[in-house]
């Protein structure tokens, strides 16, 4: 029982007569019912103890209801034991964060605090901000809790604070006082949080202008991007900061440990950004050596099916999930925004910048979907979800130096592993012309149809296990090809390899993306066929599968001045996959878009296919070219020159019925292991076999995978024999195999 109770300094307290008491605060009000607190509360002024107040209501309240309704009042968290000595708005300050008054006050005057000042930031105003809340402030290395307030992050000397913090177990908070957009935290806990390093490996990938300017003018770090300074705000940060400090000495359940307040003067605008602990952080993180392990499949009952593939939780439960990942500052994905969103049919998201690609040119910056990754759905979470998860999955892809390598050059992988070492052209597929031609073909900048020079054999290059699905067993393949803008290793600068995003796929669970990977292997080669032999193809019904939103947005197409069908492109593999054709019916330019969908379900890779092409329409829309990068000059010319009449085979074979809903048998079972087996047996029928890499990141936990099949074709320029050349002949849609020069010269372009 409490020596001398009083009512929490933060609550105003009413005896209202005849009904009870009522107990206001900032946070709303609570009621007390009954003569016992009409009576109780006035006495309650931390002036008696319990005995006293039961002996102050004898004959008007039964001492035994006193007791029970103090004993009430203090578990409820209404009262507590009187501090006379301190202020009453000190008091009702740390009351209504739920930590005494007295414990908070002397906890901070225990605590010896250090300030660091870094870059231009001023430490005066962060030492006078600690020393106006009561904290005492020291010099010495001995200090418990360190404050450094810099002018940016990234500079370079708090790596240094940072190594010492944690080597000495001291929690520290970082302050950017410089700006208009303040930054408070991340108070760093060593053992409990991330520490600076894991911060600064996020900052420096989010910021690509930044390092780009760095590296095209020499710089060693870039250059801070804040400048603004006013003493109003300066004091703001630095007192919030100070109040952080406090509130985190004194015990408050919350507060920025592990996380950074950004607070924007422009416009007020408050978030909080998590900050993730790596687990292999080289700083604070627990070294574990990469292990070889298989990759083992489990049965997922399928549970969505209504949009953008088979999944076992909808768009909505994916972003609740992995929304805390969007940051611009420590996120995986720095942003997470809608394109456009057109009458309710046209649902398009992009997510971050994409850095399968790497910022080479100013024009990088224009904007263009590619520079970010994109999500697209018949619903708006799906498109959400969907650009979400695509740049989780490219965040995935990057090398981080944890991965499981052997370095050897080809001809001794061979000698070691047999055939289980992969020639890297065994998987692109560049023909030895373009090889030979390779500086021609590069001369054009494209982005995507870059050609690789030929691998040296002799030279050791570095390789990671992946696992064959189809022998149960790990076989090599160089690392630079399976991650993106991986040097061929530490000691060799060549690129021998180009990594691409295809057949990676990110899902809720492993066999989510397996699969979805898979699809996308089937859909690039089923477009290669198509594209490079410029072969017709039947058209699709797109009434006959009977879905409403298809028939709507073939409706918005035509108010735009389009029209829209779709093409069944399914190669021999058998599965579904089509592709959705769009062009402006008058006027010089038909401006043609297109959209890319393969899917078990038919009606899925349909879906998929029109979704595709809405990510396009942005690009397309009369007058807007100068949104389109000259970075994507490919884009802007395929919209500006490509017609119907030179480029026929977008249009369908009309001597061909059209394919209904009913040609499409059910390939998929609502199990995706099942439905991953399927896939198998048919690659693998035609002589190829399954690879798998799994990219899932231990900070990020969504499981992401790489598939490869070696043989499969990508829809990019990549002209060796084998089934863009054979595929064709022997199903009847060419007489014979085209030769090299006779394929389409208009690689695909995105």
């Amino acid at each position: 029982m409490m020596k001398r109770p009083a009512f929490k300094a933060h609550l105003q307290v009413s005896v209202i007569p005849g009904e009870g008491v009522l107990l206001l605060s900032e946070d709303g009000a609570r009621a007390l019912h009954g003569k016992v607190y009409e009576e109780l509360v006035p006495l309650i002024d931390g002036t008696r103890d319990a005995d006293a107040l039961a002996d102050a209501l004898a004959g008007k309240v039964d001492a035994a209801r006193v007791y029970y309704a103090l004993a009430l009042l203090e578990k409820n968290g209404h009262i507590a034991e009187s501090t006379p000595e301190i202020p009453v708005e000190t008091a009702a300050f740390w009351h209504g964060m739920g930590i005494d008054p007295a414990a908070a006050v002397e906890a901070i005057g225990c605590v010896r605090v250090r300030v660091s000042a870094v870059g231009k930031a001023d430490a005066a105003p962060m030492r006078a901000a600690l020393e106006e809340i009561g904290f005492f402030l020291a010099d010495e290395e001995a200090a418990d809790f360190e404050t450094v307030v810099t002018d940016d992050y990234l500079r370079a000397e708090i790596g240094a604070l940072n190594a010492a913090n944690v080597e000495a177990g001291r929690p520290w908070l970082l302050v950017k006082t410089v700006g208009h957009e303040l930054w408070i935290g991340p108070l760093f806990v060593p053992g409990k949080t991330g520490c600076y390093r894991c911060l600064s490996l996020r900052l420096a990938r989010n910021r690509p202008a930044h390092r780009f300017v760095a590296e095209k003018n020499k710089l060693p770090d870039p250059s801070p991007a804040a400048r603004a300074v006013s003493p109003t705000t300066v004091s703001a940060a630095c007192r919030l900061a100070a109040l952080e400090a406090a509130k985190f000495i004194a015990g408050a359940k919350e507060g920025l440990q592990g996380k950074v307040l950004s607070l924007d003067v422009r416009t007020w605008n408050a978030v909080t950004h998590d900050l993730l602990k790596h687990p292999a952080c080289p700083a604070c993180g627990e070294f574990v050596s990469a292990k070889t392990m298989p990759v083992e499949l489990k049965n997922r009952r399928v549970t969505y099916v209504q949009d953008g593939g088979h999944r076992t939780q909808t768009p909505e439960q994916t972003i609740k999930k992995y929304q805390h990942l969007v940051s611009p500052i420590t996120g995986v994905v720095t942003m997470l925004s809608p394109v456009h969103n057109a009458d309710g049919f046209v649902h398009v998201y992009v997510a971050g910048h994409n850095h399968a690609f790497k910022m080479e040119r100013l024009d990088f910056l224009k904007r263009s979907l590619r520079n970010a990754s994109s999500g697209k759905g018949m619903y708006e979470g799906q498109a959400k979800a969907s650009a979400l998860c695509e740049a989780i999955e490219r965040y995935s892809g990057e090398r981080t130096g944890s991965e499981v390598i052997v370095t050897e050059s080809f001809t001794k992988m061979r000698e070691r592993f047999g055939e289980d070492a992969v020639h890297p052209n065994d998987v692109m597929r560049y023909s030895d012309r373009q090889l030979v031609e390779r500086v021609d073909w590069n001369a054009r900048k494209s982005k995507f149809n870059r050609v690789v020079e030929p691998l040296d054999e002799s030279v050791a290059i570095d390789w990671t296990p992946v696992w064959s699905l189809t022998e149960q067993r790990h076989k090599y393949l160089p690392t630079q090809l399976l991650y993106y803008q991986s040097k061929v290793s530490a000691a060799c600068d060549s690129f021998y390899c180009m990594g691409c995003s295809n057949g990676n796929a990110s899902g809720n669970n492993l066999e989510e993306a397996v699969l979805q990977g898979f699809c996308e292997l089937m859909e690039r080669d089923a477009v290669a066929l198509w594209w490079y032999n410029r072969l017709q193809k039947p058209k699709v019904s797109v009434e006959s599968f009977g879905e409403p939103y298809l028939l709507d947005l073939i409706g918005y197409y035509q108010s735009l001045g389009r029209e829209a069908w779709a093409l069944d492109i399914t190669s021999d593999l058998g599965i579904p996959a089509f592709a959705a054709v769009s062009r402006i019916y008058t006027g010089p330019e038909e401006r043609i878009l297109f959209g890319l969908g393969c899917h078990l379900d038919a009606r899925i890779a349909l879906l998929r296919a029109f979704a595709e092409m809405n990510q396009m329409l942005g690009l397309a829309r009369g007058g807007e070219e100068e949104k389109i990068a000259l970075e994507d000059e490919e884009t802007l010319s395929w919209l500006k020159t490509a017609t119907l009449a030179n480029q026929p085979y977008m249009a369908p074979d009309e001597t061909m019925a059209a394919k209904q809903r009913e040609d499409y048998p059910s390939l998929y079972t609502g199990d995706l292991l099942t439905d991953i087996g399927r896939c198998r047996r048919i690659v693998e029928e035609k002589g190829m076999e399954v690879l798998v890499l799994d990219q899932t990141r231990p900070d990020v936990k969504m499981p992401v995978a790489k598939v490869i099949v070696p043989g499969l074709r990508h829809f990019w320029a990549r002209f060796a024999p084998g089934r863009l050349y054979d595929v064709p002949v022997q199903m009847g849609w060419l007489d014979r195999p085209l030769t090299e020069e006779e394929l389409n010269p208009i690689p695909v372009f995105f």
